[in-house]
């Protein structure tokens, strides 16, 4: 079944969110897609707009494959002062281009002067080239103390990231490197660079975020804290888990506007490729996560990334009313949001076709386990420690399952196969549960 509440493409195949931009009002999402059907394949980008981060439209293909060449991963800027020549206020897509044959990766632009609507290939393509075969997902920002665009890529079978700069989109100079510095697995893909507010402070610090394809704890998207002087990145925080469940990757931002907090936005694809190859063939396959505002707190060990689901998402709910698990079993309508506290608990969702979500916290940790009866390589446990206080929060859609504890701090996504209008819920303790709203 179709989520209700998060983005998924109306048909084929969607993968990694790219080029997330906000322009006159318009909140605007690409993302990995095949236009020919619901397995990997005929990379380009799809499109969809939201006026609030909770409500898409999705558009026409974006950037399509061509000439023996895939789009794949990467991001995009406003060109407020026309630095490209591609027009001022230009919708800038600076994307992998990569070969059918799997040799080659280079990176382009292309420039869109209607809302994104349409978008131009650069005539002189590739604006960087290293002739190699694993050279992916630029992630590019505006960096204003050194006035001049900032993109970070990476070299991905060997685990490493490179830093460029560049004053006009087209040339681009070698700054500095990340190295792998002891990550965990291997294969790195999109990186994300940002500057985040530290919590009750007026001081910043940076995130380096990559996605580790194989190997590494979690989703496999880690993270570091550090400082960003134009140049080189300085770690100041060993390699993190930005989400400890199995299905949340490829995460990029908005980097503005932020909030009145100063934080910016980000976005995942609730999938990985070692499981979306199991899921069955039902004409789309593919959804993101609920938008994340981001901060760092300062804890005792350091600084943590927090991730806080986005006010708009929080209001397509209803009023709360209690649950008492331990009288017995009720359905639960399937798009809910659940809260509980950090005390010890438990509950089973299941449907009719012997598939079931498993969720319990004891102890300080949280454990989920999914089982499918009908597809057992999807059997998969996931857990994590609670790091922070405060009520541990569970969203329910058809597909997901997104949890978010520790004020922000401690995150586990998961897709499930749960099917129905309503799941059987059993369990001991208590929750308070928040229903989608008709309108929604």
């Amino acid at each position: 079944m179709r989520p209700r509440y998060h983005y998924a493409p109306a048909a084929n195949w969607l993968s990694d969110p790219n080029g997330l931009v906000w322009q006159d009002g318009e909140w605007h999402m690409f993302y990995q897609y095949n236009p020919f059907g619901e397995e990997w394949g005929h990379m380009s980008w799809g499109h969809a707009v939201s006026p609030d981060l909770a409500h898409w439209q999705e558009l026409p293909i974006a950037l399509a494959e061509e000439d023996q060449t895939m789009i794949f991963s990467g991001s995009a800027v406003i060109d407020h002062a026309g630095s490209a020549g591609l027009g001022h206020g230009a919708i800038i897509a600076i994307y992998t281009g990569a070969r059918t044959d799997r040799q080659h990766q280079f990176q382009c632009i292309a420039a869109s002067s209607d809302l994104g609507r349409t978008f131009t290939k650069y005539a002189a393509n590739p604006v960087l080239d290293r002739q190699m075969a694993d050279f992916r997902d630029p992630s590019v920002f505006w960096h204003e103390p050194t006035r001049r665009w900032i993109m970070a890529v990476v070299l991905s079978d060997e685990n490493r990231a490179l830093l460029y700069g560049s004053d006009d989109l087209k040339s681009w100079q070698e700054l500095s490197e990340i190295p792998t510095d002891g990550a965990p697995g291997h294969l790195w893909e999109c990186p994300f660079l940002v500057e985040l507010p530290v919590e009750g402070t007026d001081q910043t610090r940076w995130l380096f975020k990559v996605d580790v394809l194989s190997g590494a704890p979690g989703s496999g998207a880690l993270y570091r804290v550090g400082s960003f002087d134009g140049v080189r990145f300085t770690a100041e925080s060993a390699w993190l888990v930005a989400d400890h469940g199995d299905e949340f990757y490829a995460a990029i931002g908005w980097i503005e506007p932020r909030d009145r907090l100063d934080r910016p936005t980000w976005i995942g694809w609730m999938g990985n490729h070692a499981v979306q190859k199991h899921l069955p063939l039902q004409g789309w396959r593919g959804a993101m996560s609920l938008p994340r505002r981001l901060s760092f707190r300062r804890g005792e060990g350091g600084f943590v990334l927090v991730q806080s689901i986005e006010r708009s998402c929080r209001a397509l709910f209803g009023d709360a009313e209690k649950i008492e698990l331990d009288h017995g079993c009720f359905p639960l309508p399937s798009c809910a949001m659940l809260t509980a506290d950090a005390g010890d608990w438990a509950f089973t969702l299941s449907d009719d076709a012997g598939r079931s979500l498993a969720c319990v916290c004891k102890g300080g940790r949280i454990e989920v386990i999914r089982k499918d009866a009908v597809t057992p390589q999807l059997d998969h446990r996931s857990e994590m420690a609670l790091t922070g206080v405060g009520p541990v929060e569970i969203w329910l859609d058809y597909g997901s399952i997104e949890i978010v504890a520790g004020a922000g701090a401690d995150c586990l996504t998961l897709q499930h196969r749960l099917a129905g209008e309503a799941w059987a819920l059993r369990g001991t303790g208590r929750l308070s549960a928040r229903y989608l709203a008709s309108s929604a």
